[in-house]
């Protein structure tokens, strides 16, 4: 081949190590053959999984851990259709993702054609995948792939985090470049900065009264969202917290934004969050919102009643959000965290040191008691806060990363674990709320933190939807220490129907399954732990084991998450179980 000609597959591989990608996460095809092929040319790392959603979500939970977008690939037909889950998780939970699909050469697309389908896996990729992504886009020409591609990063890294969607028929991946010259001033004016300085427009009289009126309450409390967790200002909100002499809440997505451990943490707030997290809210005379959008799992559904005595300011990224509150806000600020805290800070005085807010200490005193679990009447067996406390202390004996799946697990964890600020962090699906979310982003976070240990906490209904990935991990002998927690039952959804029907006929009583056995028929160093056995012995061997490892945790049936925030009910009200 001539040396001024290359094909588009080889230049987009190019513009992929331009953009730091050193890797990207595969599940293999013959429309995106062209492409991956052109990546292993450039000595990119491939990283194949054993289904897209595999490779999704290791994809997704290495860009939360890293902040910068990676790049999945996957073939066109079903490889679209799999990839949908851990695409609208990057897009509801703000992950920054470049998603690059196969498609059928531009001559078959049925569009074209007004007929169902022409070519073989054939789907509406963009049709599909626009009402969950910042863009999606089918390149139908070597122009389009070179305005696009550069685009992709800077557009899902940009405000809001999301996933960005390239449509790409694999005759354009073949399609040779004559004229490197155009293609290079394209590229430069697509390359814009995503970090301007002064986007927004902080009003400062808007700022002072923010902060005169934190000054001067009595019960002020910081709810910090993912996106104070994204921006990582955590010194900052500590000197907040400091000098407003306020108590720290966070979303679910937000635990680990704050020190847990800090005296002044009350816990996550929502209905399944914290009694006390829940109710200082409700109490509280001024609440500073960072980064969180106020959904109905944050405040209930009576909306007047969250802070109903008090003052609401609230800053996110997104003016979409700021213009559909679902409860009462008195400040709304468009802004980055970043910008608001440097125009905010200096308006405040530090009254800490003058008053001593006996209020929140009494909260605090509540909220140590931790005596809102309910554990089964009169069982011997394992509970789950037990559990926790007894994972606890391994966790924090080194950098951790804990992922979790959707369930009661996913509560029990975030509840009764304790997180803290570049040393052990929280991944999870919030907006979404996937089941099948934590093997494989296990995977993601153990590829972008090698040097830290993943614990991995799992229930018994999600860890069966994509289980295929324990080969994964035997495969790369990654340091991802599962804990499997069986219930024999799809734990949330059982409890809500015996809360609303009185009825489970769908989802409880399960057939037992024995994941013991699945672990080691995978290879991995697998054991099991029942009220018969030690639990600190057992999880001992967990992690002194070298390399992946599960552990299977024989719980209740009935081993619910409460207190729980029922519809209807205000935020200080939370059912506590004991009338079931």
């Amino acid at each position: 081949m001539h040396e001024n000609i290359i094909d588009v597959a080889d230049w987009v591989a190019d513009r992929f190590i331009e953009n730091g990608i050193d890797r990207i996460f595969v599940y293999p095809g013959g429309t995106i053959a062209p492409l991956v092929n052109a990546c292993i040319r450039k000595n990119i790392i491939i990283e194949n999984f054993k289904n897209e959603q595999g490779a999704g979500y290791a994809a997704l939970a290495f860009s939360r851990l890293t902040g910068k977008p990676q790049v999945v690939m996957v073939t066109s037909g079903p490889g679209v259709t799999n990839v949908l889950t851990p695409l609208a998780d990057a897009y509801y939970d703000s992950t920054p993702l470049v998603v690059i699909t196969g498609q059928v050469g531009t001559p078959d697309l049925n569009s074209r054609h007004g007929v169902r389908q022409r070519g073989f896996q054939e789907v509406p990729t963009v049709a599909i995948t626009s009402p969950i992504s910042k863009l999606s886009v089918c390149l139908l020409s070597s122009n389009e792939v070179y305005k696009n591609i550069p685009l992709a990063f800077k557009l899902s890294a940009e405000g809001r985090h999301g996933p960005v969607v390239l449509d790409f028929p694999m005759d354009v991946q073949r399609l040779e470049i004559n004229d490197l010259s155009e293609i290079l001033i394209d590229d430069k004016e697509t390359n814009i900065s995503t970090n301007k300085k002064n986007s927004f427009n902080i009003q400062d009289n808007l700022v002072k009264d923010i902060a005169s009126v934190g000054t001067k309450a009595k019960l002020p409390v910081l709810l910090l969202g993912q996106g104070a967790l994204i921006a990582g200002l955590f010194d900052k909100y500590t000197e907040i917290a400091n000098k407003l002499d306020a108590a720290v809440v966070t979303s679910f997505l937000g635990v680990g934004a704050f020190d847990t451990e800090n005296k002044r943490y009350m816990g996550y707030v929502g209905h399944t969050g914290h009694k006390i997290a829940n109710k200082i809210v409700h109490d509280a005379d001024f609440l500073l919102v960072l980064g969180s959008r106020l959904d109905i799992r944050q405040t209930g559904n009576q909306v007047k009643d969250f802070v109903p005595n008090g003052k609401v300011a609230w800053i996110d990224i997104d003016e979409a959000e700021l213009n559909n509150p679902r409860v009462d806000i008195d400040w709304r600020i468009n802004s980055c965290i970043s910008e608001f805290c440097e125009a905010f800070i200096p308006n405040l005085k530090n009254r800490a040191n003058e008053i001593e807010n006996d209020k929140i200490d009494e909260y605090a005193y509540e909220f140590l008691k931790r005596y809102e679990d309910i554990p089964s009447i009169n069982s011997s067996n394992i509970q789950p806060r037990d559990l926790m406390d007894c994972l606890d202390p391994y966790i924090q004996s080194k950098k951790t990363i804990v992922v979790t799946g959707v369930g009661c697990h996913q509560h029990w964890a975030a509840r009764h674990l304790s997180f803290k600020p570049n040393n052990v962090k929280h991944l999870s699906s919030g907006g979404h709320g996937a089941m099948g979310y934590d093997i494989p982003s296990a995977v993601g976070a153990a590829m972008a933190k090698p040097n830290d240990t993943v614990l991995c906490i799992v229930g018994d209904g999600s860890i069966l939807m994509n289980i295929q990935e324990l080969a994964t991990i035997k495969e790369r002998d990654l340091n991802i220490k599962i804990v499997v927690l069986n219930n024999r039952r799809l734990g949330m959804v059982s409890q809500f129907q015996l809360i609303t029907w009185g009825a489970d006929p769908t989802t409880g009583d399960v057939e037992s399954v024995d994941f013991k056995s699945i672990g080691q028929g995978f290879g991995i160093t697998s054991m099991k732990l029942d009220k018969n056995e030690s639990m600190e012995s057992k999880i001992n061997e967990l992690f002194s084991s070298s390399g992946p490892a599960l552990l299977e945790v024989i719980l209740d049936y009935d081993s619910d998450v409460v207190p729980m925030l029922l519809a209807g009910q205000k935020m200080d009200e939370m059912w506590d179980g004991r009338d079931k």
